[in-house]
């Protein structure tokens, strides 16, 4: 007899990261502090993003979205855990987001951690824009939300 039970994906609530990207200026970087992940171990999140360009960012430019993760020795291009300053060098890129080059323009994306394996007991994002110019002031959204696989 088949099993009836499928495996889908329960989401846990939504979270927001603490990261300043306000006035973010072109060719820079920013890490979020970090997410503690250390009591139930979610393997993967989806991670969305709203950015709001000031200026009118320049046509096919992007931002860059990066997941960083601290396993307790190790962290990834020596993150510090801290809404800081970020030059990314090896950390695992989720992806990029295409600017919208209008004034004051806001864009949204989506990326799941998945694809880059376990999340591990500490961990973050970094966003480097590189749009052309620098970011605005407000407006900007950086969440998460767990998700595991469930038998339902």
């Amino acid at each position: 007899m088949a099993n009836e039970n499928e495996i889908q994906a329960k989401f846990d609530s939504e979270g927001s990261f603490t990261i300043t990207l306000g006035s973010l200026a072109n060719a820079a970087g920013r890490s979020s502090a970090s997410v503690d992940n250390s009591t139930n171990q979610r393997p993967a999140a989806m991670v969305s993003f709203a950015i709001k360009a000031g200026t009118a960012p320049t046509s096919g430019k992007i931002y860059e979205v990066y997941l960083l993760r601290d396993l307790g020795t190790v962290a990834s291009d020596n993150w510090g855990g801290t809404d800081a300053a970020f030059t990314p060098r090896n950390a695992y890129c989720l992806g990029s987001i295409e600017v919208d080059p209008t004034l004051n323009a806001t864009v949204y994306k989506e990326f799941s951690t998945h694809v880059a394996g376990p999340l591990g007991p500490t961990w973050g994002i970094a966003i480097v824009n590189n749009s052309g110019q620098a970011l605005n002031a407000s407006g900007h959204s950086a969440k998460y939300r767990y998700y595991i696989p469930e038998i339902q």
